[in-house]
């Protein structure tokens, strides 16, 4: 046999016909048999697809295939009412149509189902406590953003009992919620503390402030993000967010990055001075409504808030275009967004206001 024979490439009519033989020893191949079956995917490719889903139809469709694919489901869950909204608030769907005990009978049954939760929100939705269950100390073991704005049939007992629930919550909305001072003293339950949004709390005064943020400080090292709105009907001290409140904020939030101030028509020229000397790390500030921020106010601002890059205004305050003219120059990378069209000096960045918010 001539040597080039080795190197012969044989035809697929030999091959079919079994006429070619190259004389190499062959291994035996031994074909295992295989389930193609896609509920027999390893435990990670099963996850990994339940990640990859898009819509909550496909997730939950998923959990119905199998008990397995269920424990998946029920494991990646990390959401529950949660709706993120321009005005950064937690807002729930549509109130259910069932009785206030059969939907906390419901609510307390995926509490407990979904171990893994880290967003929920109880916004405008009936009040949960109360029919509680002896499985509340189940709840809540991941939970570190909770959202519950407009909740007014709240007691603050009752603010008392949710915040003991979720003991690593990190992230509170309370817009226009019913708590008051005597409630913020509950959150002392939660140490991680970092963000919390009390727009709208008719109820809260600079005292409750205070209690709150010197608790943060000590345990958690401050608040990070802080929105107050004196309301249009407030009372002297109540509801009225005040110089005092912002001189409190300033020295009892050494590591505020946002602050949002609306309608606080009382904090005088000593109360922005103070955030100016004090809050080093603000990186966001909002300002609406607060008809006291002068001239010399935000003068004051720009002589501190070294790491500002953003502010918000609107017409609604007593500063001179001169004054912001002269703010943009000393901060130029500072990003002024204005409401309602204050001035032209930062026309380039009007486009980015709705964007931001």
């Amino acid at each position: 046999m001539s040597w080039l024979s080795l190197f012969k490439i044989p035809t697929s009519k030999e091959v079919q016909q079994g006429a070619y033989n190259d004389h190499r020893p062959r291994k035996k191949i031994r074909r295992a048999s295989l389930d193609y079956s896609i509920t027999n995917l390893p435990f990670d490719c099963l996850v990994l697809i339940f990640k990859c889903l898009n819509t909550k139809d496909d997730r939950d469709s998923f959990g119905l295939t199998c008990r397995q694919w269920l424990d998946i489901h029920n494991e990646n869950r990390v959401s529950l009412w949660f709706v993120y909204r321009k005005q950064k608030c937690l807002v729930s769907p549509k109130h259910p149509r069932i009785s206030p005990e059969i939907f906390t009978s419901v609510v307390c049954k995926l509490l407990v189902r979904f171990q893994k939760l880290q967003y929920l929100s109880l916004s405008k939705l009936p009040k949960i406590t109360d029919f509680v269950t002896l499985d509340s100390h189940f709840f809540g073991s991941k939970i570190h953003t909770l959202g519950l704005g407009y909740c007014t049939e709240y007691s603050d007992v009752e603010f008392s009992l949710i915040f003991s629930w979720f003991p690593c919550l990190r992230d509170i909305d309370l817009i226009h919620s019913s708590i008051t001072d005597e409630g913020l003293k509950a959150l002392e339950c939660c140490p991680s503390l970092q963000k919390i949004n009390l727009s709208g709390c008719r109820s809260i005064t600079d005292k409750g402030l205070e209690s709150l943020l010197s608790h943060t400080k000590l345990l958690g090292g401050g608040l990070e993000f802080l929105s107050l709105e004196s309301h249009e009907l407030a009372e002297f001290e109540v509801g009225s967010i005040n110089t005092r409140a912002v001189i409190t904020i300033s020295k009892g939030c050494p590591l505020l990055k946002e602050l949002i101030l609306t309608n606080c028509e009382d904090v005088q020229l000593e109360g922005w001075d103070a955030i100016g000397r004090n809050c080093e790390n603000l990186e966001r500030l909002t300002v609406y409504g607060c008809k006291s921020l002068c001239d010399q106010g935000l003068q004051a601002l720009d002589n501190g808030c070294n790491k500002l890059s953003k502010l918000c205004v609107d017409n609604k305050n007593n500063c001179r275009r001169s004054t912001l003219e002269r703010f943009k120059r000393d901060k130029p990378e500072v990003m002024i967004y204005k409401q309602n069209g204050l001035d032209a000096i930062d026309k380039e960045y009007c486009s980015l206001y709705s964007r931001w918010l």
